[in-house]
């Protein structure tokens, strides 16, 4: 998750992630039986891409039959889990910059870069050609190594499932996929069991053609009932015509409680200062207690980290110093300096002092990631998704992608 409000409390967040692709294919029909994803083998869950990339640049050392580095690789990870992560994480850093270069001063950001990589991690199953190259770079899939790109789909599902199967009783971290896909069309049936063993997501038929606001109408019921109706109207009006063909859902939703509670009596009015230079006065929560913490003085900033209880999710925060302008941190930021920064935390006792907040923010995916060099999977002309409908058909295309995010701090 990445924000530029990171705050206190028994957080709430909910977030969703959308792609709408309209017509293509390839036919198959094996069916795979899988009792658990999370613990099953590459050998049990057959997931080959209909096409192969290589990364020409890369160095024969960094390909097939070389374990993927294992440096400060956290405990009972799988290496190649690792690897995937860190790649999510540059897209992350990166995507961040482009949001934040279209954002005005004083506007919040918040999103899930997992949720959007995972989303469009799916399309890549079926993709061919440019297409295919231009998400193996943009995702920053073309950084792993040949057999994580291969497997990349089952290492998505042992990803989220370190994320999804280890949150502690005391928090909720719950993740839900949907297709739904214009009834009139035959789809790829070994795409749809792919997508449904590793994603979670069989496709569901709606009538989009002849009943499109219908249509709009029960995905946003879907997304509203998966998020406890924090997320609503996920799609706007108009978002679904007779030409769309196939959404992709992706919502994650997330309950926590602080490890190290802030006392009640303990949450007063102070001054807030935005990015803008503006001031304002926001319920602020404090608590004195032993947390990760450095000060990076090269870069002129502060982060800590608050752990949740169970000790599986912690949220950082990153304060500039004072006088350090937002955009000048944004601007340096890469996700190796900012592993670093968290690789420098020690604990120590602290007096912390953190606003009690809500977020919620709501825009398209499809224009950042074509200046980020996404372009075909966006054309009729140019997209290459052999993979995904059945009949041979050459003209499926995503026509438009969404992400919504809402977070309660309280």
């Amino acid at each position: 998750l990445m924000s530029k409000l990171s705050l206190s409390g028994s957080r709430t967040m909910h977030l969703f992630v959308l792609c709408v692709l309209s017509v293509w294919g390839l036919a198959a029909s094996e069916h795979y039986t899988v009792e658990d994803v999370c613990t099953a083998k590459p050998r049990d869950i057959p997931v080959n891409p209909i096409c192969i990339y290589r990364n020409p640049d890369k160095k024969p050392q960094e390909g097939e039959g070389q374990e993927p580095a294992k440096d400060k690789l956290p405990e009972s990870t799988n290496p190649r889990v690792w690897e995937l992560s860190k790649a999510n994480s540059r897209f992350a850093v990166i995507f961040y910059k482009y949001l934040a270069d279209s954002k005005d001063n004083g506007e919040n950001i918040f999103m899930s870069p997992l949720s959007i990589s995972t989303a469009f991690a799916m399309t890549k199953l079926g993709a061919c050609g440019s297409t295919l190259q231009q998400l193996m770079e943009v995702f920053r899939f073309d950084t792993i190594s040949e057999k994580t790109s291969d497997q990349i789909h089952f290492f998505f599902a042992k990803l989220n499932c370190r994320l999804y199967k280890k949150a502690n009783k005391s928090s909720e971290l719950v993740s839900a996929n949907r297709l739904f896909g214009e009834k009139s069309l035959v789809f790829n049936e070994t795409y749809q069991n792919i997508s449904e063993i590793v994603y979670g997501a069989k496709l569901w038929p709606l009538n989009f053609k002849e009943k499109p606001e219908l249509s709009r109408q029960i995905i946003n019921e879907w997304v509203a009932n998966k998020t406890e109706r924090r997320i609503t109207e996920v799609i706007p009006e108009s978002g679904i015509d007779d030409l769309t063909v196939l959404v992709l859902v992706n919502t994650i939703y997330f309950k926590g409680h602080w490890k190290s509670q802030f006392p009640a009596p303990n949450t007063k009015l102070d001054t807030f200062h935005k990015d803008n230079g503006e001031t304002c006065q926001v319920p602020t929560m404090y608590q004195e207690s032993k947390f990760r913490y450095t000060f990076i003085p090269q870069d002129k900033v502060q982060v800590l980290e608050l752990p949740y209880k169970g000790d599986d999710i912690t949220m950082v925060l990153v304060l500039p110093s004072a006088g350090t302008p937002l955009e000048e941190v944004e601007r340096d930021l890469t996700s190796e300096k900012l592993q670093g920064w968290i690789d420098s935390m020690k604990e120590m006792s602290l007096f912390v002092y953190l606003p009690r907040f809500r977020v919620e923010d709501s825009f398209s995916v499809k224009e950042k990631l074509r200046k980020m060099g996404l372009e075909d999977l966006f054309s009729p002309e140019n997209a290459r998704l052999p993979g995904i409908i059945a009949e041979g058909r050459t003209d499926l295309y995503v026509s438009e992608a969404f992400h919504k995010a809402f977070l309660e701090v309280s």
